[in-house]
């Protein structure tokens, strides 16, 4: 018989699949929308989206392993901030006029 942690964490992890279902497809979407000029354009945007979903995937999934794993994902949520923060001031310092 599951204890009542694990039916939470279940429902939870459920609940994460199915908002990074609609974030990912509702980005994906936008193209339809809203048609990128190019071919080349959409691939590099389809190609965005789908590395990030299996980011954002992967690190849903090391996150309900628990133990050491949950680790592993602090401290990638950690680098992958410090990275965000780093490419932000690095492109307002270099950026390209258009």
């Amino acid at each position: 018989m599951k204890n009542q942690k694990d039916e939470k964490q279940g429902i939870l992890k459920k609940i994460l699949y199915g908002i990074g279902l609609l974030i990912f497809g509702g980005m994906a979407l936008t193209n339809l929308t809203t048609p990128l000029p190019s071919k080349e354009e959409t691939k590099e945007f389809l190609l965005f989206i789908f590395g990030c979903a299996l980011i954002y995937y992967f690190l849903v999934s090391v996150y309900f392993l628990g133990g050491l794993w949950r680790k592993v994902f602090y401290a990638s949520l950690i680098l992958l901030c410090g990275l965000s923060v780093f490419m932000a001031i690095y492109l307002a310092m270099h950026s390209m006029p258009h």
